[in-house]
């Protein structure tokens, strides 16, 4: 110790020192370094936690975008197949309309017809009246006789009834060589009756 004394060294205050140090170290240790290094590993782990965290949000999200684009997909696909089933069914509506305007077309085309022949049977009619009255009234001269009126509508009928086609004659005919045609074939049958 005598070493130590002449260095100037005191032993008590090296081992109060060392105490004293170790004293020091204990108390910081237990009121600085252990919370500071807690403080630090909850630190290290929060910044851990965050990063995982993150991870897996970016993880969601991958797989939500993933999820949207295939939605989005099947989307695209159910709108086009709408698209084409209403394409479909305008066509079909189409169609239908198109086939109901030929069948409308039809039946005006077919009561067309049917109201022109009424109307050439109705002329046909009012025709042979005529050619009727024409022909009583052309024998009535000729035979310059007075019949009854029954006499003469037979006789007309039976002109009539001999021509057999007159119809097609008449409306294939002019009318006036219609009316002169029967009435000349009345004046020669009156006549010959007559005779």
């Amino acid at each position: 110790m005598d070493i130590l004394h002449s260095l100037g060294i005191e032993p008590l205050a090296v081992i109060t020192q060392i105490i004293g140090f170790a004293v020091l170290l204990f108390i910081l240790n237990r009121l600085l370094y252990k919370p500071l290094f807690g403080t630090l590993a909850q630190r290290q782990a929060d910044i851990n936690a965050t990063y995982e965290q993150l991870d897996l949000d970016r993880q969601r999200m991958e797989t939500t975008r993933r999820e949207y684009e295939q939605r989005l997909a099947g989307i695209e696909e159910e709108a086009r197949e709408k698209i084409q089933a209403a394409v479909k069914e305008a066509q079909s509506l189409r169609d239908n309309l198109v086939a109901d305007a030929r069948t409308q077309a039809e039946t005006i085309i077919a009561q067309g017809r049917n109201e022109s022949e009424r109307d050439r049977q109705r002329a046909f009619l009012e025709m042979r009246s005529q050619i009727v009255t024409l022909a009583v009234s052309a024998a009535g001269k000729v035979i310059d006789a007075n019949l009854d009126g029954a006499r003469q509508t037979k006789l007309v009928d039976d002109f009539i009834g001999s021509l057999g086609t007159a119809p097609a004659a008449v409306t294939e005919a002019k009318p006036g060589a219609a009316a002169y045609a029967s009435t000349h074939a009345d004046m020669n049958g009156s006549a010959g009756a007559a005779a």
